[in-house]
């Protein structure tokens, strides 16, 4: 065990390391609103969350939720349908108010004025742009349900399509088998497209939740110079409101049935048909890693491929491709999409060579588009366990990586964690006699 000098010592020089070497720190920061306890289906209980950087005199929440074969619907009721917020950001609602309830697969809060005037939502296919564009921040989530398979992958969770009749893209058949979906003891995704019973079945997963504005990354661990023809991958967002052509903003790699193309990826912002609209680019023959992806804000969206995992700032001979889209009236508003990753084949046509066929992606990351802010630290503690503990006070979707060195030069990787809420709880196991130890939390790119 320390002795409590060394233990005062140790957390002193913490303090200092997390205080100043963290990243830039930013007052203008933004609202955020969470949802921090979902019930699960089925269940009555009240739907809970929390808003950060938010004015709970001037705003309140605005909850919804989607019963499938009834449509949106606005909670707690027509006549309550605002959701006030506590001054230390919390907030609670009930949604389980109307028969059926319980039944719910998706729910959205929206962080609006409390002068919200929109009409009552009642049994709608799609919640009404202009109620998305009046909120500041927003949360929409898809809840697990009897029949849906779930899996997790780069800190999310995502549903697996599953369709035993043909389906778009392709028209295809969708599997959601652990011979089509699965991750990797290194937490990487495989989709797999397969013939089963003389039937290709192909692969997509969904992201459980909604993201809106911010940075979008794709990193693959598979060349896509060498797919079939027939063959596409697809990495993108898509609503199922059909409103600003279901807001489809894509990466895809693929020759679509025509071998001779020398390029094998392309960009696309939907309507592709478009002039100006689409740009194809060539990923090198022979490249397994390579990290694909678009920032999406108001007015453009600026698209980049790599060779390699993602840099903030990469060398020009690692740059593929870039491209900024900037017709702004055809840039999607942020509404219900979600991200969506699927191996699919064009037209329904097999491969052409009749193989199985199968890419492996190492990572999916959002990055907000919020300024970076400094961690904080907070509430350092030594367990029972020999293990020093600390919170650290984060910005939720940013990766925070601890680190810790023995004279503030060398300093080494412990683990990386995602920011879920606005606090992260730390934690390192320290051996009876240990040296002096510091810490750091850095804020990644």
């Amino acid at each position: 065990m320390f002795t409590q000098p060394k233990l005062t010592r140790c957390f002193g020089r913490a303090l200092l390391a997390l205080l100043f070497t963290s990243g830039l720190f930013r007052c203008d920061a933004v609202p955020v609103l969470l949802i921090m306890n979902l019930p699960a289906y089925g269940s009555t209980n009240d739907l809970k969350g929390k808003v950060l950087n938010g004015n709970p005199a001037t705003q309140a929440v605005a909850v919804f939720i989607y019963v499938p074969g009834y449509g949106w619907v606005s909670k707690p009721t027509c006549g309550q349908p605002l959701t006030t917020i506590q001054t230390n950001g919390s907030w609670s609602a009930g949604i389980t108010t109307g028969s059926g309830d319980t039944l719910a697969t998706r729910v959205a809060a929206l962080l609006v004025s409390t002068n919200y005037n929109e009409p009552c939502v009642q049994s709608l296919a799609n919640l009404p742009t202009n109620i998305y564009a009046q909120a500041s921040a927003s949360a929409v989530v898809t809840r697990p349900s009897p029949g849906v398979r779930f899996v997790s992958f780069s800190g999310y969770d995502w549903w697996v399509k599953n369709f035993t009749s043909p389906v778009g893209p392709g028209p295809n058949y969708f599997s959601d088998s652990t011979n089509n979906v699965w991750t990797d003891t290194n937490g990487w995704l495989h989709l797999r497209i397969t013939n089963r019973s003389n039937q290709w079945q192909c692969a997509e997963i969904v992201s459980a939740r909604t993201f809106g504005f911010g940075n979008y990354r794709f990193e693959l661990n598979s060349s896509v110079d060498s797919l079939n023809p027939n063959v596409t991958l697809g990495l993108f967002t898509w609503s199922d409101d059909p409103e600003f052509t279901y807001r489809e903003m894509d990466v895809e790699g693929g020759r679509w049935n025509n071998p001779a193309d020398t390029n094998n990826t392309q960009f696309v912002v939907q309507p592709y048909n478009v002039s100006g609209n689409l740009v194809r680019y060539r990923t090198r023959a022979g490249l397994t890693n390579s990290t694909h992806l678009f920032i999406w804000e108001t007015n453009r969206v600026t698209f980049q491929a790599q060779a390699g995992s993602y840099s903030p700032n990469p060398a020009a001979s690692n740059i593929l491709s870039a491209w900024v889209f900037t017709n702004s009236p055809a840039v999607p508003h942020s509404g219900d999409e979600n991200v969506r990753l699927n191996f699919w084949l064009f037209n329904g046509n097999p491969p052409t060579d009749n193989h199985e066929v199968e890419v492996i992606l190492k990572s999916f990351q959002f990055v907000p588009l919020n300024a970076l802010q400094q961690a904080k630290l907070d509430k350092l503690r030594l367990s029972a366990a020999s293990q020093i503990q600390f919170d650290a006070g984060v910005q939720p979707d940013f990766r925070y990586q601890l680190q810790s060195s023995s004279n503030f030069f060398n300093w080494q990787n412990l683990t990386t964690l995602l920011a879920t809420n606005d606090v992260l709880t730390f934690q390192d196991a320290i051996s009876s006699g240990a040296a002096a130890r510091f810490y750091r939390v850095v804020t990644l790119p």
